[in-house]
């Protein structure tokens, strides 16, 4: 998917144990707060390494279109897929926030 974010989304387990505090995924060991935190530094990043070579591009530093293209395009799918993410976190927050206790 997109440079370790697939594994990072597949790794979600859960917010919070019984306590309250925050529980970590068996597999991976990190929280959920802490794998959305890296998926969003690594969407920036991609953003931020696409500016970087567009800017480069438009002031003559490479010549390497192609090279601009994909970092263009990987930040666009990466931040695509971010808002998706967030898409379907609403929507079970919402459903979540309607149900009776």
């Amino acid at each position: 998917m997109i440079n370790g974010m697939g594994s990072n989304v597949a790794g979600i387990t859960g917010a919070t144990s019984a306590s309250g505090a925050p529980s970590t995924s068996a597999a991976g060991g990190s929280s959920f707060a802490d794998t959305l935190k890296s998926s969003i530094d690594e969407v920036s990043r991609l953003q931020q390494d696409a500016t970087k070579a567009v800017d480069d591009l438009a002031t003559g530093k490479s010549e390497d279109v192609t090279g601009v293209m994909s970092a263009v395009e990987k930040s666009d799918l990466a931040f695509k897929t971010l808002l998706a993410i967030r898409a379907k976190l609403l929507d079970a927050y919402d459903e979540i926030k309607g149900m009776s206790v």
